[in-house]
């Protein structure tokens, strides 16, 4: 594994990289992880490949200035990344939130991809307070991330939500998880912040099913308890040739020792 840098314009992105070979994979992580989380999944690599595992703003080593992040700053990482490996295209990966920005770079970066692997992806249409609260308006949001600085008033009125049955109960966990400290602050805002940018994946839907030549397979617990299989029923019914593998006693970490060898034979390519 070697750490490098990226500079953007708006930070500097740490990545990791696990192999050398020439095939070049691209992996964004999930929301509150880092790059290092697909470390284990390097042994399950098709030969002769090179695993890029990107750290997020406001994840892991990635030094970040701005309080958002958008597409144009991950493909400005891409392209230098394409430019050091002296590549073209190269296969997506993205797990949860990562998969989820996979999604949302479909409409620039899907001509220059080999493949697109989705695991467990966020942002896909579903209801509850999950929605409103990922759909609110840019300037709402950014009204209520000045808040963030009450932390422990916005923990209170939440148990206060949560008691009158008004929040559910893993919204409420999620919620004390990551407003502990000024740096999950921190996270938790800018990438409440940044996916106002691509709040709709229709499009990236459209994008995909109109490059049939793609290669798309998503994978998922079944028992999934962030994002519910209606959600996961909605992508596989607008990207025809999607592949979608589904895991029986499987929840939504399936970067977990016990789930990983479960799905890691299917990346690998014949």
């Amino acid at each position: 594994m070697q750490k490098n840098i990226l500079q953007l314009s708006g930070g500097q992105l740490q990545y990791l990289q696990y192999g050398t070979g020439s095939r070049l994979w691209i992996a964004f992580h999930g929301f509150a992880r880092e790059g290092s989380s697909f470390a284990s999944l390097a042994q399950f690599l098709p030969k002769n490949t090179c695993l890029i595992a990107l750290d997020l703003p406001w994840h892991g080593g990635t030094e970040w200035r701005e309080t958002n992040f958008t597409v144009a700053d991950i493909v400005q990482a891409i392209d230098q990344l394409l430019r050091l490996r002296q590549q073209t295209h190269y296969t997506a990966l993205g797990f949860s939130f990562g998969a989820r920005l996979c999604l949302a770079l479909a409409s620039v970066e899907a001509r220059r991809w080999e493949r697109l692997i989705l695991l467990a992806p966020d942002g896909l249409p579903r209801g509850g307070w999950y929605q409103f609260v990922d759909q609110v308006p840019l300037g709402f949001k950014k009204q209520v991330v000045k808040l963030f600085a009450q932390a422990q008033v916005l923990l209170r009125l939440a148990s206060t939500l949560y008691n009158w049955k008004l929040l559910d109960g893993l919204s409420y966990r999620f919620l004390r998880l990551h407003l502990q400290s000024e740096s999950s602050c921190k996270r938790l805002a800018g990438i409440w912040i940044s996916a106002a940018a691509f709040p709709s994946l229709r499009k990236s839907f459209k994008q995909i099913a109109a490059t049939p030549h793609l290669p798309v397979q998503l994978v998922t617990g079944n028992e999934d308890s962030v994002i519910p299989q209606t959600a996961f029923a909605h992508l596989a019914q607008h990207i025809p040739q999607l592949q979608w593998t589904k895991l029986a006693h499987a929840d939504h970490d399936l970067l977990s020792a016990a789930v990983l060898p479960r799905w890691g034979n299917i990346i690998q390519e014949s």
